[in-house]
Order: C-alpha cells, then sequence, then structure tokens
C-alpha cells in the first residue's frame, strides 16, 4: 500500500510540474513604432503582424521599430542622443518615394539615448 500510495504522489508531482512548465507563456516583444508616412506605416503593421509583436507605447516597449524609404544606404544614424532626434530623422527622409523600406530597431536607454540593434532594407513595392 505504501508503495502505490508513493507512487500516486510521484505522479500527481510529475503532472503538476509539467503543467506549470507546459503553462508558462512568453510575452511576445513589445515595440514603439515610428513610420512617418502612410507607405511606412503599412509596413510598420504588416512587420509587426509577421513577427507576432504588439505594439506598445514608448514608455512600456521593448525597443522602437523604425520604418522609413530612402534611396540612401543607411539613412540614419546608429545612435541618437535622444528619441526627439531619432523622430526628426526619421520624419527627414524621402518617406514617400523612397525606392527602399529600412527597418531599425532600437534599444532606448534610461537617459533616452537612442541605440540601433538591427537594419534591415529592401525593395519598397
Amino acid at each position: 500500500m505504501n508503495r502505490l500510495l508513493t507512487l500516486v504522489i510521484f505522479t500527481l508531482s510529475c503532472i503538476s510540474i509539467s503543467t506549470t512548465s507546459a503553462q508558462e507563456v512568453v510575452r511576445p516583444l513589445s515595440v514603439a513604432v515610428i513610420a512617418p508616412s502612410v507607405s511606412t506605416s503599412m509596413e510598420s503593421r504588416r512587420i509587426v503582424a509577421k513577427q507576432k509583436w504588439t505594439v506598445g507605447t514608448l514608455k512600456d516597449a521593448d525597443a522602437i521599430l523604425v520604418v522609413v524609404r530612402s534611396v540612401l544606404f543607411n539613412p540614419l544614424q546608429a545612435t541618437y542622443r535622444s528619441l526627439g532626434k531619432l523622430r526628426e530623422d526619421a520624419e527627414g527622409q524621402l518617406n514617400i518615394s523612397g525606392p527602399k523600406f529600412h527597418v531599425y530597431i532600437y534599444k532606448m536607454g534610461d537617459n533616452l539615448q537612442c541605440t540601433q540593434l538591427k537594419h534591415i532594407s529592401y525593395e519598397a513595392q
């Protein structure tokens, strides 16, 4: 009887352990979006949906997603002293007629400095 009781307790503890680890849900990445035109805004929504990210506020987001259009190879800088400077530079690009989408991920520090983590570009269609 003791062996049966020990087996039942062991089995129940294993089930509860596996259930607990199976219930852990990883929170999706939350991004604040800077996309200064209609086409870049549409592209940012497509990216967010494809990556299964969520859109958050600058205060709460894990990162900043910036989408611009430009003819330049690398239109935005690697770092910005402030979020305002990043936004200003993004809005100054050829966001309507630039032939390429440039997608950036920036991390904002406690001092509001923005540092580029990733940049990709591809033809706008």
